[in-house]
Parts: C-alpha cells; sequence; structure tokens
C-alpha cells in the first residue's frame, strides 16, 4: 500500500514539475517574479521603496529564484523517490537508483523546454536539479541513520 502512495505522489510531482516546465517564457517568469514579490512582501524596508525600485530588486533576485525552485522542486522529487525504493527489498543501491531516476527526468524536463515558446534546456538546470535530488537523497538516509542510531541507544538503555 505504501508503495502505491509513494508511487502516486512521485507521479503527482513529476506532473507538477512538467506543468511548471510548460508554461511560456513570460508566463514563467511572472510566476517567478509573483512569488518573490509575495515573499519580499514581508520586509517592512520593500514595501517603503517605490514600485520602480520595488521592481529592479524582484528582477535581480528572479534568476536566483528560477534556480531555487528548480533545486527544491528536484530536493522534493530525490526525497520521494529514496522512499519509494525504500519500499523494495529486492532493489539493491537504492540511493543510486533514486538519483538515476531524478538525473533522468531531469534531462527529458530540459529536452521538453526546447518546445516550450520562450524557454531553453540548458546543461547547468540539468546539473542544478541533479544537485536539488542528491540533497534529497542524503536527507532521507541521514534521517535514518538518526532513527537507526535513537533504536540501536534505546534497546542499550533496555538492556543495561
Amino acid at each position: 500500500m505504501k508503495k502505491s502512495i509513494f508511487a502516486v505522489l512521485i507521479v503527482i510531482w513529476m506532473l507538477f514539475i512538467f506543468s511548471m516546465s510548460s508554461q511560456n517564457g513570460e508566463v514563467s517568469s511572472n510566476t517567478s517574479g509573483s512569488t518573490i514579490k509575495v515573499v519580499l512582501s514581508i520586509v517592512p524596508k520593500f514595501n517603503e521603496q517605490p514600485k520602480e525600485v520595488q521592481d529592479n530588486i524582484v528582477e535581480s533576485l528572479q534568476f536566483i529564484g528560477r534556480k531555487s525552485g528548480h533545486f527544491i522542486g528536484y530536493m522534493m522529487l530525490g526525497v520521494l523517490s529514496m522512499l519509494l525504493l525504500l519500499k523494495f527489498k529486492n532493489i539493491n543501491k537504492k540511493p543510486l537508483f533514486a538519483f538515476l531516476i531524478c538525473v533522468i527526468y531531469a534531462i527529458s524536463d530540459e529536452i521538453h523546454q526546447l518546445f516550450v515558446p520562450g524557454r531553453t534546456g540548458q546543461l547547468k538546470d540539468v546539473i542544478i536539479d541533479s544537485s536539488g535530488s542528491f540533497v534529497g537523497i542524503a536527507i532521507v538516509l541521514i534521517f535514518i541513520k538518526l532513527l537507526e542510531m535513537k533504536k540501536s541507544r534505546k534497546k542499550r538503555i533496555k538492556y543495561v
């Protein structure tokens, strides 16, 4: 049952990534710009600036925002892929396989963007996406290790 849930979550997340990649360049830029404006709106000094200054700040942060979106989106895909593969007893090298799933999807996503008006497929985005996936997988592995350490500590205390 858990396998099915994680598989569905991965497909939903991949569809989300695909839908974001399907936005033409102008819509994508407006989406990232709007997101940055919402985040900056909680900074009092930002709201005090004239609209032109606010627009310049948003524009200068868009590159970082867009690349952070890549990283975080694929970090989540890495987490989900790793959680799914942990449910399979017969798959060896689960972290490597989870990473390959993410990298292959990142490559396919960049190829897809070659066909979207105003978008480009870029190798640097595959590298950013892959890095995010790696971090997501590492987070899962670290969390598992911490849980194992906690369980072993409880067992030692129980037998003392």
